[in-house]
């Protein structure tokens, strides 16, 4: 029980952190006058960190109180979550979104070719797109080596 109200303090506490970064950055946006492009990116960054962080430990309250007072629901949940065919489903899921997103990158690669974007910008794409074929490559041989 003692962990559980530590564990909901430190929900709180970072629910609050992310609102406060999601105004912190509402602010940087609404009051600050840069021409600095890399510095007007900041406010964004921060926004963006803050509906994370406030959408993660939000999403811990919830279930908090939508199980404190119903061990059988909080069981259930566990028990779906550790359910070998609902792990199959996700992992599956993922895989088929991960074909998805590597056809999208090859389109934007050649659309952004396409548009004469920046070279620079280009290549950090294309060093991303091959980093995660490789990361794919990594572990394909090593669970084939598994298996």
């Amino acid at each position: 029980m003692m962990t559980r109200n530590r564990n909901m303090l430190r929900n709180w506490l970072f629910v609050l952190l992310g609102i406060g970064l999601m105004i912190a950055g509402i602010l940087m946006d609404k009051y600050s006058g840069t021409s600095n492009q890399v510095l007007a990116t900041i406010p964004y960054i921060l926004i963006g960190l803050g509906c994370g962080i406030f959408g993660h430990f939000m999403g811990y309250i919830m279930k908090y109180f939508s199980t404190r007072n119903n061990e059988e629901l909080e069981r259930q949940i566990e028990i779906e979550k550790k359910d070998e065919r609902n792990i199959l489903i996700a992992e599956k899921s993922k895989a088929k979104a991960y074909d998805l997103m590597v056809y999208l990158f090859a389109g934007m690669l050649i659309m952004f070719s396409l548009m004469r974007v920046d070279k620079l910008q280009i290549l950090i794409i294309v060093a991303i797109y091959l980093s995660l074929q490789v990361y794919a490559l990594y572990w394909k041989y090593k669970l084939e080596g598994q298996m």
